[in-house]
């Protein structure tokens, strides 16, 4: 069976263009009606990575969430915003990011991941146990609002990655700790979470999306799209080639065809609207990444996960010594000394959450020895 994504341009983030361009992208998907009916419960699942400016291009556009929350009420859905930032409460982080402002405006709850439900998996799954936010289960419908990013661990943050924001809180950090030496392992994680959370809409905010060092401190990257499916998998698919990364790079994607799921072969997947060759821009500048993944015995994988995978060093004269990379460790092997950051890199699991999160950008990846020798 064929997956349908749509893609629409909307150079700007202008509300009425943005409004303009949302309709339009669910057109040829049959509009909002096709997935929301009266009277149900939708939440809204932005990426709220850390309260920054939307200027910042780190979280979903605020106008985009209202625009999406103004259709779901047309149709008579009752929409709600929800996410787990990766340090502060969502409020913080979605007043920071301009999206506490639409959902007051547009009198939509701003819903904290707190409560938990623990999901069990059949023989399909790999992974047989779940911990998810009680109210993304208790949804009628979710509705997938991910950014268009780079990303240090899994290249990109898309359809896919976004959905790891509905497992709550330090939950997601002792994901991390499990998967995080593995970015194979982690990523069939994802994919396996984002079938069994199964949003009924993915919507992407492409205006400007974020090339680099992403996902919270790379560079601003205009794309002048919306891309919207019903598949995360086809919708990432088809994101990749618009940017020009191979879908065969994107770790969700080959975790998701190993595991037989639908959306992963670009021949099943119709586009609608624009054609990606239409939409394709210059390929994105990607992150200094390198995945050390081997079956070698820890002596060995230790030296050279040390000279060449990319760690994170801090930028002393940009640090403020706020503390929010040591709150988020996995492994916590960040520690505050003498009003400094000291990364214990015999522990550092190359997760790079400490980069995703630092709200001054003063944590950046300094490629292993021998890739800057090759350099």
């Amino acid at each position: 069976m064929k997956s349908h994504v749509a893609i629409v341009r909307c150079p700007t983030y202008d509300y009425p263009q943005v409004l303009a361009g949302v309709r339009a992208v669910l057109e040829p998907l049959g509009g909002m009606k096709s997935f929301v009916k009266r009277g149900d419960r939708v939440l809204l699942k932005p990426n709220l990575l850390s309260g920054k400016h939307p200027d910042r291009c780190v979280t979903t556009h605020p106008s985009i969430v209202k625009a999406v929350a103004q259709l779901v009420q047309e149709t008579g859905g009752i929409p709600a915003i929800g996410d787990s930032p990766a340090v502060g409460s969502v409020r913080r982080v979605a007043a920071q990011a301009g999206i506490a402002e639409v959902a007051d405006a547009m009198g939509c709850p701003l819903v904290e991941f707190k409560g938990v439900a623990e999901i069990r998996t059949d023989e399909a799954y790999i992974f047989r146990r779940f911990e998810l936010a009680r109210t993304v289960l208790e949804a009628d419908v979710v509705i997938n609002l991910p950014k268009v990013k780079t990303h240090s661990q899994t290249l990109l943050t898309l359809g896919v990655k976004n959905i790891f924001g509905c497992i709550p809180g330090m939950r997601k950090a002792q994901w991390h700790l499990k998967a995080g030496t593995d970015h194979s392992y982690f990523a069939g994680m994802l994919a396996e979470l984002c079938q069994i959370v199964k949003p009924a809409l993915s919507i992407v905010d492409g205006v400007i999306g974020m090339e680099g060092d992403g996902p919270g401190n790379g560079e601003p990257r205009p794309l002048g799209l919306i891309v919207a499916g019903e598949n995360p998998f086809a919708l990432d698919t088809t994101i990749c080639r618009i940017i020009g990364v191979s879908p065969d790079e994107l770790l969700t994607i080959q975790a998701a065809r190993q595991r037989g799921f639908e959306g992963t072969d670009p021949g099943q997947i119709e586009v609608l609207g624009h054609s990606v060759e239409d939409a394709a821009v210059a390929p994105f500048r990607l992150p200094a990444r390198f995945d050390v993944q081997w079956n070698l015995p820890g002596f060995l994988k230790r030296p050279l996960k040390d000279i060449l995978t990319p760690k994170p060093i801090v930028d002393r004269g940009l640090c403020k010594v706020c503390g929010a990379c040591a709150e988020v460790c996995p492994p916590q092997a960040i520690a505050l000394t003498d009003k400094r950051v000291e990364i214990d890199y015999h522990t550092c699991l190359r997760c790079y959450c400490c980069q995703e999160v630092c709200p001054e950008g003063a944590v950046r990846l300094q490629k292993g020895w021998v890739r800057r020798l090759v350099s």
